[in-house]
This record gives structure tokens, C-alpha cells and sequence, in this order.
């Protein structure tokens, strides 16, 4: 059984939240926290039950999410943290990534991708939910002359490439460039293998290669630099 803590200011989010995961099988909240104030609280005191993955909102009174993401990493780094989320600031979304969270899901998640995210990162995944994915890309206007740090819409033909989207003497294969693609629509490596007729094994020494070459640290940061980059 996977034990979940969750942390939102909002209480209809909480209890709706807390509800849609009772109906799977392997999902428990063990705890819910009006702030990250209340959630560091819980975690640390030894009369709660220990939990594995962590849900916060981002903004919230006392002790925002992200804050307690960068507490967590010291105190308590076996906890998955995953961000909740209806949008994402660039800066939100750096110190996110810099703070170690493990992924993003969205607020509108269906219960079945709320799920599965929840289940890849407790098995120790990164990655963003479908819909968190095109909640990221949507930031990206069409206009030509946008910033270059926006990101371009999910299923849009990107214009070329940033400049620096790949370091110097850097390509990607056709087949990594698929790879990638998919990554960026939320696949695991086992949805990915299945669409592309690949093994798994493969799959993993691409992504392996794709974070490298992209110079990222993890899965979210390729996705979120091809995102940015407008490298799909």
C-alpha cells in the first residue's frame, strides 16, 4: 500500500483529492495538512504514519510547497514529493526541479492518472501528468518574437529550435527525437517501448542518453528543456 500525505490550503481540494484515491486498491492518504507548516509537522511527528509519497500545492499560507520540497530534501529524502498544480511560474518551476521534486500532477487530473503518477514516482520515477504536461507547454504563446524561456504548445508544430537548446557539436537521432517526443506526452518507459516496438532495456539506455546530451539531471528536466526549447 502506498501511504500519501497531502497538503493544500484549499479544503474542497483536500477531501475531493483524498477521496478519488480511496477508490484504488493500493493508495492511501494517510494525512492531509491545510499548509506545509502543518504537513512538516505531521512528518515529523512520530505518532502519524510515515508515508512515501507527498501531494502539495504549491502556494500556500505559512510554508508554501516548494519550501517544504527544499526542507524535505535534508530532513526526509526517501519522501516523493509530487507538486499539485493548475499552473506554473518559471520560477515555481526551477526551484521545483531544484528542490527535488519528483514530478507534477494536475489539480484536474482523472483519478486514473492521478494514480498512476503516484504509483511511477513511488517506484522512483519523475515525470508530469498528462495533464500537468500541457499545463506547462500552454505557456508557450504562437508569437514569433515570445520570450525564449516560453514554452511551446503541446501537438504544435514548433518553430526551430532555441539556440542553445543542445549544447555545441549536440544532436539527436530520429529515434531519440521519438523518444523524447513521448517522454514529453507523460509515457513511461513501458508505453514507450510498446508505441515504438522497442524493449525496455532500449528505451532506458535512450532516455539514459537523452538526459546526458541535454545536459539535465532526470526525466522531468529533459522533458521540461525540451518543453522550453521547443525541441517537440
Amino acid at each position: 500500500m502506498i501511504q500519501v500525505g497531502l497538503a493544500d490550503d484549499d479544503a474542497l481540494v483536500r477531501n475531493t483529492l483524498a477521496e478519488l484515491l480511496a477508490t484504488t486498491e493500493d493508495i492511501r492518504v494517510a494525512w492531509t495538512a491545510r499548509d506545509g507548516r502543518e504537513a512538516l509537522d505531521l512528518l515529523r511527528s512520530p505518532d502519524e504514519p510515515a508515508v512515501q509519497v507527498l501531494l502539495l500545492d504549491v502556494q500556500m499560507p505559512r510554508m508554501d510547497g516548494i519550501s517544504l520540497a527544499e526542507t524535505l530534501r535534508t530532513e526526509r529524502p526517501e519522501i516523493s514529493v509530487l507538486i499539485l498544480t493548475t499552473f506554473v511560474a518559471d520560477g515555481v518551476l526551477n526551484r521545483a526541479l531544484a528542490a527535488g521534486v519528483r514530478g507534477f500532477i494536475a489539480k484536474e487530473d482523472p483519478v486514473s492518472a492521478l494514480a498512476t503518477t503516484i504509483r511511477h514516482v513511488a517506484a522512483g520515477n519523475m515525470v508530469l501528468s498528462p495533464t500537468s504536461s500541457a499545463i506547462i507547454s500552454r505557456r508557450q504563446t504562437n508569437d514569433e518574437n515570445a520570450a525564449p524561456h516560453l514554452l511551446q504548445p503541446v501537438g504544435v508544430a514548433p518553430s526551430k529550435p532555441s539556440p542553445n537548446a543542445l549544447p555545441p557539436g549536440v544532436t539527436l537521432s530520429p529515434r531519440e527525437h521519438e523518444v523524447l517526443t513521448l517522454m514529453v506526452d507523460a509515457l513511461s518507459n513501458k508505453q514507450i517501448a510498446h508505441r515504438l516496438g522497442l524493449s525496455e532495456a532500449t528505451v532506458k539506455t535512450h532516455v539514459s542518453t537523452l538526459i546526458a546530451k541535454l545536459g539535465v539531471h532526470d526525466r522531468v528536466g529533459a522533458v521540461v528543456h525540451a518543453l522550453r526549447n521547443r525541441l517537440v
